[in-house]
């Protein structure tokens, strides 16, 4: 079966650099793109009802029109789901129906709280990305503690090793001298979603918090994309303090890969 990739969408501008940076995703595994857009925010069903049936109707055919116009013109297998749930609801039918390999919307969704909550991976694609090709640059963000990673963040695997792409183990840390990340480094070659990585491929930023420092590292690097471990429960939180997560998140200028990572 094809792999498939379910991406968030608005159908605005925002949201578009997220579809295209994942259908290349898809297009170089020979998946599919599942397009899925949730009609009803809860918090406006009221302010809807009173909008009269048919206007409601002819809204859902237009958006239905509109994506599956936009499907068109991917070049992949492409697939629109409209659903009237709940975005938790919609995420989680989503992943009983398809079991993507990851979930991806733009950066400033007001929905990527809910989306990681899947325990999925979640690439966030800042709107301003306009990077041609796949990544052949990747950072991972690390310190010095150990983790694992979720069984669907393993199963990402096959897609990362296809990128063939070189990746480099990023730390960045206040104090001065290396900092002790064998264990770190053990984690994330455990995985086997990045090959065989060495001390020569950790890159040290000392003397540098963590955030504006992995972000220092990766425009030094010309990384096209980083990868954050993260608790599945928040978005805030993993590996990381939650303030660094949160920063990355925010400020990172490339596409960011959240990788939930198992509950100690």
């Amino acid at each position: 079966m094809e792999p498939a990739f379910v991406v968030l969408t608005d159908l605005s501008s925002s949201a578009e650099a997220a579809l295209l940076y994942t259908t290349q995703l898809a297009r170089h595994v020979n998946g599919r793109v599942v397009l899925l857009h949730v009609y009803l925010d809860p918090l406006l069903e009221l302010e809807v009802s009173l909008v009269p049936a048919t206007v409601q109707v002819a809204s859902r055919q237009e958006i239905m029109a509109n994506m599956a116009k936009r499907t068109q013109q991917l070049g992949v297998p492409a697939l629109i789901e409209l659903s009237d749930d709940s975005l938790e609801v919609a995420v989680q039918h989503m992943i009983l129906r398809y079991h993507p390999l990851l979930l991806a919307a733009w950066r400033e969704a007001p929905h990527t709280a809910v989306a990681s909550q899947a325990r999925y991976p979640l690439l966030l694609v800042p709107e301003t990305w306009t990077g041609a090709g796949l990544p052949r640059r990747v950072v991972v963000a690390a310190d010095e503690q150990s983790f694992g990673l979720t069984p669907p963040a393993l199963a990402l695997a096959p897609l990362l090793q296809a990128l063939q792409a070189k990746t480099t183990l990023v730390h960045a840390s206040p104090g001065r001298g290396p900092a002790p990340l064998d264990a770190a480094l053990l984690a994330v070659g455990r995985t086997g979603l990045f090959g065989g990585l060495t001390g020569s491929d950790v890159y040290e930023v000392p003397e540098e918090a963590p955030a504006p420092g992995v972000l220092r590292a990766c425009a030094e690097l010309g990384a096209e994309l980083l990868v954050v471990p993260a608790r599945p429960h928040t978005l805030l939180g993993g590996v990381f303090h939650r303030s660094v997560t949160a920063e990355l998140l925010r400020r990172s200028p490339i596409p960011v890969l959240v990788l939930p990572i198992t509950e100690a």
